[in-house]
């Protein structure tokens, strides 16, 4: 009966000894403080006298500030008229709405790089109408706004990371962005 105990305690409790000593060897990934990157994606119609907001995305994205790459993709799919083999009429979808790519690093004298890419993609409130009379169709005319760049942010900071025309629909596009370190 002893024998059978010796063994049965070097079979169930070496193992689970071994496992403890390797997790205690096995160091923990490299955290970075938790920090918050808000985004807003602003958009401005260019007026005679001055510039008139006509929409605001706010963004809230939580991120450990050691690297790691974080996403946000919001938005809808529009349906394209296109034409198939023997005049088959088909549809093919294409995504609209916003991405975002972050990633935040520890930088010197307590600031943060913040790496963003965003895409904003969306359609103008006129569409084109192509063709005439009873073959009339109309199609969405779709923008596209592209941004990617770095910026160094201290806490509580907050910065206009571009502003840009957009040649097609006349409007400007102007992002913000901001960090506050989770305490």
């Amino acid at each position: 009966m002893r024998t059978y105990r010796i063994v049965f305690c070097t079979s169930v409790l070496l193992p689970l000894l071994a496992s403890v000593a390797l997790a205690q060897q096995t160091p923990e990934p490299e955290k970075g403080p938790l920090v918050k990157v808000q985004v807003i994606v602003s958009r401005y119609e260019q007026l005679p006298a001055g510039e008139r907001k006509t929409s605001s995305l706010p963004f809230t994205l939580l991120a450990t500030a050691n690297g790691d790459k974080l996403s946000v993709r919001t938005g809808t799919q529009v349906p394209i008229l296109t034409q198939g083999p023997a005049d088959k009429v088909s549809f093919q979808y294409i995504d609209v709405g916003t991405s975002i790519d972050c990633t935040v690093r520890t930088a010197a004298n307590g600031r943060y790089n913040v790496i963003l890419m965003i895409q904003d993609r969306s359609t103008l409130d006129k569409p084109a109408t192509l063709g005439a009379g009873d073959n009339a169709v109309t199609q969405p005319i779709l923008r596209n706004f592209t941004y990617t760049n770095a910026i160094l942010l201290r806490d509580g900071e907050s910065k206009q990371f571009v502003s840009a025309s957009d040649k097609g629909a006349g409007d400007l596009v102007k992002i913000d962005v901001a960090i506050n370190v989770e305490k």
